[in-house]
């Protein structure tokens, strides 16, 4: 917004329609909040255009609001942010943030763990629009905080639904997202060990050897279970060029939408290992 080119483009259309002049001190108090407005307006997609984008399809957002006092894999690791500039004092805002790159809903890529692996702004963007598929653990997570999801939940999921397509993303819905903002989602112990679901490194393998998938997205804080401590999922997946979406949420709507295709929206953060993004499932016809 506050480029100049759109400075420019703002000034103009000020100047050009006779409108109050627009400054940034000055925006309020010269009714510049609505001349803004206007102008901008004049610069947005027609309605109709953006409309016609979206028909036939329904949006699932698989993500969590990224603020403060979400839970993080490490305590200390959680955002801070402040105003570095607001409306009522500038006459526009930009909020200054700092963060870990693996917090909140976000995807992990190879170079994660791998150290020759592939980085977020060098991985092919044809992968991050895949087939959504859910497998239901939530029963036996329940039961088990440490509950993973094996090789016999594929088969049964298979035996139920059909084979999972090639290419697809497999997400794990263990329950888990009901409890984020809650101490009890990192559910760690006296001895600080965490204790949450995730996928077992064998049923990771087998799903890259036999099914051809994208990644996996799981509703914890990680892909292994939270008690791992030798990671073996992550190793899986981003040793074979996959990715892996964590503090995913939203999962039951997703399993009963039929022919949802998933997308993961990150930024091109330049040589990193993965980062914050905005994950949403395209469900036809609803």
């Amino acid at each position: 917004m506050c480029s100049p080119q759109v400075t420019e483009a703002v000034a103009e259309r000020i100047r050009r329609e006779g409108l109050p002049q627009l400054t940034r001190r000055g925006l309020l108090k010269t009714g510049g909040v609505a001349a803004a407005g206007l102008a901008l307006g004049g610069l947005a997609l027609p309605a109709r255009r953006a409309a016609a984008s979206s028909e036939g399809w329904h949006v699932i957002d698989l993500s969590h609001v990224y603020s403060p006092n979400m839970p993080t894999y490490t305590p200390g690791e959680a955002p801070t942010v402040e105003p570095f500039v607001t409306v009522e004092a500038n006459g526009f805002l930009i909020q200054f943030w700092t963060l870990y790159e693996h917090s909140g809903t976000h995807v992990d890529f190879p170079a994660h763990f791998i150290a020759d692996g592939t980085t977020v702004d060098n991985y092919d963007p044809n992968l991050l629009l895949a087939p959504a598929v859910v497998i239901d653990i939530s029963a036996k997570a329940a039961d088990d905080a440490d509950a993973m999801l094996t090789l016999e939940d594929i088969e049964a999921y298979e035996a139920a639904n059909g084979q999972i397509p090639e290419g697809a993303v497999v997400f794990m819905n263990s329950g888990w997202a009901a409890r984020w903002l809650g101490e009890d989602y990192r559910n760690a112990d006296a001895d600080g060990g965490q204790h949450y679901p995730g996928f077992s490194g064998e049923a990771a393998a087998w799903l890259i050897e036999n099914r051809g998938i994208n990644g996996i997205g799981v509703d914890t804080l990680s892909l292994d279970p939270g008690n791992s401590a030798t990671f073996d999922t992550h190793y899986t997946i981003l040793g074979a060029g996959k990715f892996g979406a964590e503090n995913v949420g939203n999962l039951d709507a997703l399993a009963a939408a039929e022919g949802a295709m998933v997308v993961i929206g990150i930024p091109r953060w330049e040589g990193s290992g993965g980062g914050p993004a905005r994950v949403l499932a395209l469900v036809p016809g609803m």
